[in-house]
């Protein structure tokens, strides 16, 4: 008889948690959402091997060289790497492509992102600190 009843107390202490688990409110948002950025970006030459950072946003760093102007430059922007004009200005006609992958989240927002562009000057007068 003690033996039924412990089990049927363990079913309901397991039963009650359950309980409590679904009826709790989702406030809390899982690590990667409630974080900021998070960005692996990838530069690959046409005739060299290609470098990849790691970028993270709110705090600024990761394995990046310039963590905190990047993250400026992604803010003015909300994370919208196609709108990002950092330095426009003429560059030599130069064919020597270069491209850019970027992966990873914007505040919880995915936010892939891949151009190639003409030659490393495109590439830097679009995306500065970024690269």
């Amino acid at each position: 008889m003690t033996l039924v009843l412990t089990a049927a107390r363990r079913v309901a202490a397991i039963g009650l948690c359950a309980v409590a688990t679904l009826a709790a409110p989702a406030t809390a948002l899982p690590a990667a959402a409630a974080a900021g950025a998070d960005l692996y970006i990838t530069v690959t030459p046409r005739d060299e091997g290609a470098h990849s950072m790691h970028l993270t946003c709110d705090p600024d760093g990761g394995f990046h060289p310039r963590p905190v102007e990047a993250c400026e430059v992604l803010h003015s922007v909300k994370g919208y790497f196609r709108n990002l004009n950092v330095n426009p200005g003429a560059c030599p006609r130069i064919w020597d492509p270069i491209e850019v992958e970027v992966n990873g989240h914007w505040y919880g927002r995915p936010n892939p992102y891949y151009q190639e562009f003409p030659n490393p000057c495109e590439m830097e007068r679009k995306l500065g600190p970024i690269v």
